[in-house]
């Protein structure tokens, strides 16, 4: 269970870069390896919001005769402007070389490494995006595109590799650190384009799937897609309660709460909170929902509660704790029940603002009677 608020502004602009900064040392004392980006199996419900659509960039028929890249720019429009005459991937690197030595290590002995340039260069074209060390540096209309691009691909940390298909979407992602060779990092790039092509093959087999079959299809698809596609499936996930009703592939009880994720997503957008809740903890109840999900869906309900504010009387708190626990014993055997435990003991330590007038008024009357 994560907790995941953006909010992009650009007055958050320093604190972006600061924030990459930070992250970038603390990567280095960690000595991370370099991965592919994996998706969570499930998020809160600001992870699965709708989102506009789009598709999986063309990966086959590479024209052999198209131009490789033979050196990383600095002008990532410029490269987008050539990626797309010329039916390429984008490679970018993201940077911070004049404030971070491991992005300085990676700059001088992987980026401009030739083997390296000269591979890569055949399949993508390279980009590069060095975050300056201060905003001061460059323009503010270069501060906002550096800032728009950092959050548009899930920006983690620097020097990291970020592989973009011909439609502006990132599909992979390498992390460096200063345990990675020359070919530790090319191996992570493939397996990064391999895992993209693998996903874009099964795509192609979901049209022409029924029932079951396209349930497997989907629930596949959806695990191995980033978040960004996950939430373009909207279209599908509604599906699989009528593909597969009797559950079949075991799979109904996760998807009936992915719906109930997007429906309460749209909700909430609207500031519609006690509809998201209700819907959440009626999906809680449903008995065809196992219970792992039935205690996400109860745990989401209290927490968009908590966030919106609402716990201001009694009354709320106590029913915001009554769905923590009942989160608790939906599935007691769950790796959250200590993370769930803290919430509800942060929760009944919320205090109890002034009740409405209308309210105390009541409580006096009620009172008042009492004692006659």
């Amino acid at each position: 269970m994560e907790e995941n608020e953006k909010e992009v502004e650009q007055v958050n602009e320093t604190a972006a870069v600061e924030t990459v900064q930070t992250e970038s040392a603390a990567a280095a004392d960690e000595g991370k390896k370099a991965k592919s980006k994996k998706p969570a199996i499930l998020g809160a419900v600001a992870a699965v919001v709708i989102a506009a659509g789009g598709a999986v960039g063309a990966f086959f028929g590479l024209d052999l005769n198209v131009p490789a890249a033979t050196e990383w720019v600095k002008d990532y429009d410029a490269v987008q402007t050539t990626a797309k005459e010329r039916n390429k991937n984008i490679l970018l690197a993201f940077t911070g070389t004049t404030w971070d030595d491991m992005s300085a290590a990676f700059e001088k002995d992987i980026m401009n490494d030739q083997e390296f340039i000269k591979k890569m260069g055949k399949k993508f074209e390279l980009a590069q995006i060095d975050i300056p060390s201060g905003e001061n540096e460059v323009s503010e209309d270069e501060m906002q595109k550096i800032f728009t691009y950092a959050m548009m691909y899930g920006l983690e940390t620097t020097p990291s590799l970020i592989l973009i298909n011909t439609e502006g979407a990132s599909f992979g992602s390498v992390v460096y650190s200063p345990t990675m060779g020359l070919e530790s990092v090319i191996e992570s790039v493939d397996e990064a384009e391999k895992a993209y092509k693998d996903l874009a093959k099964l795509k192609a087999n979901l049209e022409k799937a029924t029932g079951v079959k396209k349930v497997q299809l989907i629930d596949e698809i959806y695990e191995k897609s980033p978040d960004e596609e996950k939430a373009k499936m909207t279209d599908y996930i509604l599906e699989v309660p009528t593909l597969d009703p009797e559950n079949k592939s075991g799979l109904l009880g996760k998807y009936k709460l992915l719906a109930a994720y997007s429906e309460a997503g749209l909700y909430m957008q609207r500031g519609d909170v006690i509809s998201a809740r209700e819907l959440l903890v009626k999906t809680a109840e449903d008995s065809s929902v196992d219970p792992e999900y039935a205690q996400e869906a109860f745990y989401t309900a209290a927490y968009v509660t908590a966030l919106s504010g609402m716990m201001t009387t009694q009354k709320e708190i106590d029913y915001v704790c009554s769905l923590i626990e009942k989160a608790i014993n939906v599935y007691p055997e769950s790796e959250h029940i200590e993370d769930l435990n803290q919430f509800l003991t942060l929760v009944k330590q919320q205090p109890v603002q002034d009740e409405p007038a209308e309210n105390a008024d009541a409580e006096n009357a009620s009172a008042a009677n009492t004692g006659k």
